[in-house]
């Protein structure tokens, strides 16, 4: 079946990509509100570009016309985040904190998660394996979409212990032991190695 897509609608081209193109990682980013409680979602507009520098591309969009997302509203004015990359184990948390929350109310508290010590400005969700502290380096706005593409540079990591060897000068990461969440079309998440089915909150 061919789908031409300057005859699609915007929702339609979301469906068929989000569908296709998996799987697709998933960044879960914490950010601080303005009134300096944690806001936590996730994102699978998502993947690496580069590595000197580190940079990363994040694609978000807006809660309505006039409303950005509150990830993109706090990147914007903090110009920083904590980007975690979720295992398996924390597939309900992760799809829990898609809820469309009031600004300023936490989605840690929501998905019953706790905060660990990391960079001096932010926290890192304990729960996850690896997370990466995170400076906004550029934003470049996608056509006439609400979505805006969002470069984020690298400047400090935080990997468990249990999942990380050393050989020589080589670090090497224990994908098995990470079992990175992956997303999928609809409700269905990429385990390694099988799929998860998780109703998307509302």
């Amino acid at each position: 079946m061919f789908f031409d897509f300057d005859n699609l609608t915007a929702n339609q081209r979301y469906h068929l990509i989000t569908q296709t193109i998996t799987p697709r990682p998933i960044a879960w980013i914490l950010t601080k509100n303005d009134s300096g409680s944690i806001n936590l979602a996730p994102f699978s507009y998502f993947n690496a570009i580069g590595s000197d520098p580190a940079l990363l591309v994040v694609s978000i969009g807006n809660k309505s016309e006039t409303i950005g997302k509150d990830t993109k509203v706090n990147l914007l004015r903090e110009k920083e985040c904590v980007l975690h990359i979720p295992s398996e184990a924390l597939a309900e948390a992760v799809n829990m904190s898609a809820s469309s929350l009031p600004y300023g109310e936490s989605e840690i508290d929501l998905c019953e998660l706790s905060l660990a010590p990391f960079s001096d400005s932010l926290p890192r969700v304990a729960e996850a394996k690896v997370a990466l502290h995170c400076r906004l380096y550029d934003v470049h706005t996608v056509g006439d979409s609400a979505f805006e593409a969002f470069y984020l540079e690298i400047i400090g990591m935080h990997v468990e212990n249990d999942i990380v060897t050393q050989e020589g000068h080589h670090t090497f990461i224990d994908s098995t032991m990470l079992k990175p969440l992956g997303r999928l079309g609809g409700n269905d998440f990429a385990a390694f190695g099988g799929k998860i089915t998780i109703k998307r909150p509302s």
